[in-house]
């Protein structure tokens, strides 16, 4: 093997380097934009079991009102209060305050899935530029290589080896 061999050799190398390096920075590009996207649909997920729990945390606190209110009907009623005048509208108040708590549970279930939901679109925009900037790196490490190559080309020609 002559020196001309080993010239071709070395560029050869250079041009195989830069390529292996490239598709190792697009590859791992694709992986963190499949990361992102999974994380998205594991945020989602999760935001709809939050929804879910809040929603059947609701329900048993409107069944807990519905028991409360019931023994207080029957409360006034064993001790002879109609349920009209006053007693109806402290009935009616506390059955605004007690629904007011089971919205309030509701709605909170609501924000925590709303702020899964952003997570989830943040985790896939971040895998989306992961992505980007990996390809862009894959590109510079081709340009890199290529210029190395022509480079060590053009020293070897310059040198009377090629």
């Amino acid at each position: 093997m002559g020196i001309e061999t080993l010239a071709i050799v070395a560029i050869a190398a250079t041009v195989a380097g830069a390529g292996i390096s490239a598709y190792s920075s697009y590859e791992a590009g694709k992986s963190q934009e499949a990361l992102g996207k999974y994380n998205q649909a594991v945020m989602n997920n999760e935001a709809l079991a939050r929804q879910a729990d809040a929603r059947a945390a609701a329900n048993a606190q409107r069944a807990q009102n519905e028991a409360l209110k019931a023994k207080q009907r029957a409360l006034y009623a064993k001790a002879g209060v109609v349920s009209a005048g006053t007693p109806l509208l402290v009935q009616a108040e506390q059955a605004a305050t007690l629904e007011m708590a089971a919205l309030d549970i509701e709605r909170t279930g609501n924000i925590e899935a709303g702020r899964m939901r952003a997570q989830g679109d943040l985790d896939r925009m971040q895998g989306k530029i992961a992505r980007r900037g990996a390809n862009m790196q894959a590109a510079g490490t081709i340009l890199q290589g290529a210029g190395s190559a022509a480079g060590m080309g053009a020293g070897f020609r310059y040198q009377g080896i090629v």
